[in-house]
Formats: structure tokens, C-alpha cells, sequence
């Protein structure tokens, strides 16, 4: 088991798509996203969601990224739905 700079306990065999939960602020503007990205490890992930942030924002100067809620997925079932829309 590794701990890393993510604060997420690394297990050998631990699954390989993550839930990530987080918030992009550009100037007065301030967007909520949730992705499952694939990855190997917690750096795989930072590297994922760079990715996916400079694909969604390819002409943005500065941003501010904060990440709600990082956590590997076992299996979809294994998420908890509230809301009304059905998955």
C-alpha cells in the first residue's frame, strides 16, 4: 500500500477508473464537472484530468481547478444514485 500526495491509498490490484468530482474557475465563471477517467495509479489520474481540462478549455489563460472527491471504482453498481435522473 503506497500513500500519495492525492491523500489515496494505493492498493496493488486496486481498479483502474476513478470517479473525479471537480470544480474549474476562470475569472468570474465557475463550472462543476464529474468524469471516470482511466488510469493506473493517482498520477495517471492527474494526468488524465490535465488532459481532459486543457481539452475543454484549450484557449483558457489561468485557471483554478479544485478537486471535490477523488475515489477509485470497484464497479459501477458499487455507485450510490440520488437524483432524479435514472443512470
Amino acid at each position: 500500500m503506497e500513500q500519495n500526495g492525492w491523500d489515496v491509498v494505493w492498493e496493488e490490484g486496486s481498479s483502474s477508473e476513478w470517479i473525479v468530482e471537480y470544480v474549474v474557475e476562470q475569472g468570474s465563471e465557475r463550472s462543476r464537472h464529474l468524469s471516470l477517467l482511466l488510469a493506473e495509479d493517482p498520477d495517471g489520474v492527474r494526468d488524465a484530468l490535465i488532459e481532459e481540462i486543457r481539452a475543454e478549455y484549450p484557449d483558457a489563460g489561468h485557471l483554478e481547478i479544485t478537486v471535490v472527491r477523488l475515489e477509485a471504482v470497484e464497479e459501477l453498481g458499487d455507485l450510490a444514485h440520488a437524483g432524479d435522473a435514472v443512470p
